[in-house]
């Protein structure tokens, strides 16, 4: 029971002490529809919402040996946690963040988790993990080193990584999507144009192309899956260099490069509506039904 009673207190003792280290953050002004907001937060979480109100605020907790600010007028505004003039890392935060629909936001963290619903602008963190949602006029997100995962609703997305894993669904008609070393995984239906691409990372597309759609896969040794429905209408062309070809939709071989290296195949399934180029270095290539 005393050993209870201590664990217990310990407990406590550690919440308070957090409690403690942490300020409670409460700011909010007038802020215009469609006005820009700029953030640098660096580390710990941030999650921003719209909301229909001419006003932006911030609610969460920073470290009290932290500075916030935010600055502006109902134009735009700045706000964020201050770097350290030494470059020592800055201890994380946890806030929630709202602005008007229809906000232009430029967001950038350092190790911060960015996880945003119904919002617009440029997304960056070197290593935090980005998750948006939802639906937006355009997207652009980074991450080096994190995770990307994007759900949303949007006539233009650029989403990037490093080593990061990359997933792309929702319905994004213009889509351009790339990555270094991370998996790239894109599932959706409603892409008219795309663009993928990935150095060393596997490239795996899930969807129905669209009757007009044009799509367009590199990767450099990475493998590139197209996993399609039977009746889909779409014009391959499939090459590699040095890498394999693999047609899991019908009988057909493709024809041996210079050399006996690599590949080339060219095909038509149903109509041939859209249009779909696929080219690696040494990457595989695999046609499969869905």
């Amino acid at each position: 029971m005393f050993a209870a009673l201590a664990i217990a207190a310990g407990a406590c003792g550690t919440a308070d002490a957090q409690a403690a280290a942490t300020l409670p953050l409460i700011r909010a002004r007038p802020l215009a529809a469609g006005a820009p907001v700029k953030v640098f937060f660096p580390s710990g979480r941030i999650r921003i919402e719209t909301w229909n109100r001419d006003s932006i605020e911030v609610r969460g907790r920073i470290p009290r040996v932290e500075q916030f600010y935010l600055g502006g007028d109902r134009n735009g505004v700045k706000l964020g946690v201050e770097d350290h003039p030494d470059g020592s890392d800055v201890r994380p935060g946890d806030i929630v963040l709202r602005v008007p629909r229809g906000s232009q936001l430029s967001v950038k963290t350092v190790s911060a988790a960015i996880t945003g619903r119904d919002v617009s602008g440029w997304f960056y963190s070197v290593s935090g993990v980005i998750r948006l949602s939802g639906t937006a006029t355009s997207v652009e997100a980074e991450s080096m080193a994190g995770d990307v995962y994007l759900d949303v609703s949007v006539p233009w997305e650029r989403a990037r990584t490093g080593g990061g894993r990359l997933v792309v669904t929702g319905a994004p008609a213009d889509l351009d999507a790339a990555t270094v070393r991370g998996a790239l995984d894109v599932q959706s239906a409603a892409v008219m144009r795309g663009r993928f691409a990935s150095v060393e990372g596997d490239i795996r597309y899930a969807g129905v192309p669209s009757t007009d759609g044009v799509f367009e896969f590199s990767n450099h040794s990475g493998a590139v899956e197209l996993v399609l429905p039977r009746a889909v209408s779409t014009t391959l062309e499939l090459s590699t260099i040095t890498g394999t070809i693999e047609n899991g939709f019908t009988p057909v071989r493709a024809a041996a490069g210079a050399g006996g290296h690599g590949g080339t195949l060219r095909m038509q399934l149903g109509a041939g509506g859209s249009r779909m180029t696929v080219r690696t270095f040494r990457g595989t290539i695999r046609l499969q039904p869905r």
